[in-house]
Order: C-alpha cells, then sequence, then structure tokens
C-alpha cells in the first residue's frame, strides 16, 4: 500500500508509540516523529508539518492532548485524531469542543484507525479546498464591491448593495463642471491612437486626484470631456467652491504639463450652480446620469469658455465670489433661459 501522508505521533509511552508507528507504516503511512509532551508536539508539527496529529489526550506535560490539539488545529491547521484510553463523558465533551477529525480508543482496532485516519484526511482537504474557495469568492466580491466604488459614489453604492436599485432624487443645488481640450481634434490627428488614449489616461487619472482631494464626484468622461459635480449624492453647503477650487488646480495641472509632439493642453472649463435629478440607470450596465437644465447651462459654459480660464454662471459667481477673484466675462443667450452672465476666474483670494 502507498500512502504519501505523514503522520506525527503524539504518545508519552514509548511501547505504545512505536507500535502506533508500526501500524502506520504497515498501512502505508510515513511516521513524520514522535513527541511525550504537550509543548513538543506543537513544536515538531510548526516543524515538520505532518499531514495529521495522532493525538494521546493525557501527554507527560501539565498542558493536555486537548490543549495542544487546538493550538495545532488553530495555528497550523493540521487535522488532529486523538488515539486514547480515555472514555469517560468528561473528556469525549471536553474533546469535542475542539472539534477533531476523529475519536479512536485504545486498545484500537487497525481497521478503526486506517478508516479514521483516512476520513480526517479527507474531511481536512474538504474543508481546506472550501475555505479556499470562499476566499477566492470574498476576493471576487470585494473586486466587484471595490469596482462599483470606482464607477459610483459610495451612497449609491450602498443602496444598490441593499436594495437592488437607486431611486433618483432631486437635488436643489448642486455645481457641475464640464471640461475639454482646444482644438482637440487637430491634436488627435497628429498622434497614434495608443499614445492618445495613454496621454488622457494620464491627465484624467490626475483630474482624478484632484476632484477626490475636494470631495467631488466624477460624473463621466465623454472623449476628452471630464465631467464633475459638487454637492451629490452627499449635499454640501460648500459645493460651488469646492468646484471652482478643482477646476483651478485642474488649468495649473494643464498648464505646467509637458508639450506633447511641441503643442500644449490647452483646457476650457465651465460650471454652473442649481438643481438636477440624479439617478442610475441601466439593467446590465449600470451609469450615474444627472438630468437637468442645469447640466445643459454648465456644458454651455465650456463651450464659450477661454482655454486656460475657469468660466463661471453668474448664479455660481454669488455662491464664490467671496471667495476667489472673479471677472466679468459676458453675457450669452441660452434658449428657455435668457441672458445668462458668465464671469472668468483668475485666482483665490
Amino acid at each position: 500500500m502507498i500512502n504519501n501522508s505523514s503522520i506525527l505521533i503524539a504518545e508519552d509511552e514509548n511501547i505504545i508509540a512505536k507500535d502506533i508507528a508500526k501500524t502506520l507504516e504497515k498501512l502505508g503511512y510515513s511516521v513524520a516523529g514522535f513527541a511525550r509532551t504537550g509543548p513538543e508536539i506543537i513544536e515538531k508539527a510548526a516543524w515538520l508539518k505532518p499531514d495529521l496529529v495522532l493525538m494521546d489526550i493525557v501527554l507527560d506535560s501539565e498542558m493536555s492532548g486537548i490543549e495542544a490539539a487546538e493550538k495545532i488545529m488553530t495555528w497550523f491547521e493540521i487535522p488532529v485524531i486523538y488515539l486514547t484510553a480515555l472514555a469517560d463523558d468528561e473528556t469525549l465533551q471536553r474533546a469535542k469542543i475542539t472539534e477533531p477529525f476523529g475519536y479512536v480508543l485504545k486498545p484500537f482496532d487497525e481497521r478503526i484507525l486506517h478508516s479514521s485516519i483516512e476520513m480526517g484526511l479527507y474531511k481536512h482537504k474538504i474543508n481546506t479546498q472550501l475555505k479556499l474557495r470562499t476566499q477566492e469568492l470574498e476576493q471576487e466580491k470585494n473586486k466587484s464591491l471595490q469596482l462599483l466604488h470606482n464607477i459610483f459614489p459610495s451612497e449609491i453604492v450602498k443602496e444598490l448593495k441593499e436594495t437592488g436599485s437607486v431611486k433618483p432624487r432631486i437635488f436643489e443645488n448642486v455645481t457641475l463642471l464640464f471640461t475639454d481640450f482646444q482644438d482637440f481634434t487637430s491634436f488627435a490627428s497628429d498622434m497614434h491612437p495608443v499614445q492618445l488614449v495613454s496621454e488622457l489616461n494620464d491627465i484624467f487619472k490626475n483630474f482624478d486626484s484632484i476632484i477626490e482631494k475636494h470631495g467631488l464626484e466624477k460624473l463621466k468622461t465623454m472623449g476628452d470631456s471630464y465631467i464633475v459635480a459638487g454637492g451629490l449624492p452627499k449635499e454640501t453647503e460648500d459645493h460651488a467652491i469646492k468646484t471652482v477650487t478643482a477646476a483651478l488646480e485642474m488649468q495649473e495641472y494643464i498648464k505646467n504639463r509637458k508639450p506633447v509632439l511641441g503643442r500644449k493642453w490647452e483646457m476650457r472649463a465651465g460650471i454652473h450652480s442649481g438643481h438636477v435629478v440624479a439617478g442610475v440607470v441601466g439593467k446590465n450596465k449600470f451609469t450615474y446620469e444627472v438630468w437637468g437644465n442645469t447640466f445643459n447651462i454648465a456644458s454651455k459654459m465650456e463651450r464659450r469658455g477661454i482655454p486656460g480660464k475657469v468660466n463661471i454662471t453668474s448664479d455660481t459667481y454669488k455662491l464664490v465670489k467671496d471667495c476667489f477673484d472673479c471677472e466679468f466675462f459676458n453675457e450669452v443667450e441660452i434658449v428657455g433661459n435668457g441672458k445668462i452672465g458668465m464671469y472668468l476666474i483668475s485666482s483665490k483670494l
């Protein structure tokens, strides 16, 4: 009989230990070693790493076999089978608490010992596989959860987890920021697609860091456009100030960035404050969307802005005028909204 499993024996009587070893070798197992005391069996289990431990409950030490077994199974995840002459109810109950993989009484029957060892090894194998699979599932769950957090605000992820959907909400006062790059089409035509994507990815990663620092939410990117919201889904009083501050830092980052192919990126930034409706749409691929007039006006502020500057509406101006150096720029007629004043932000006061 061939068996690669190694077994460590804990027995305080040398003659009995040798008899157990002969039986194990006859059954095809390899004997990893012997131990007489609790501390010794624990040390050898850590060093020899056997596949299973045969444990007498009474050892030549203050530490009992039950105490040693509990530590071995907890610390090293090695299965333990009790092989003992003790069969009183109190001992059996104490032994069961450690959840052993078997309990064989002395004098032992060879067939019972063999079947107990095989069952113990099998149960340990199944438990290990289940534990690994559970860990893998937990890791996959954490990856999925992290992906959701990368896509959605934390409050939205929580609602999705709890209810499976997200109710649309009206936000009375938020600030939206739109950005895009001057002459992007012409710029992109001079670059290899892989280089273009790499450049945009590098820029947007830095933008991500800026808005995260200011507690804002990235709504989406569309081509070269980057859209940010302040004041949702968690409402704040200083949403406009935070959004304008982030926009100035984004412009500063673009200005200091090294030229590509002899040309520098130039960015427009438009901001407007007002009420919006926000919610999650989609069935298999979710997106967090924002709707309303505020969204449309913020987009138009970006298109009518000046590269390198931050363009805000009069509504946003009222919220930030005490914190920034603002210069009246122009008025623009927007269908359904009449004339809207525009201001350029130079710097913080």
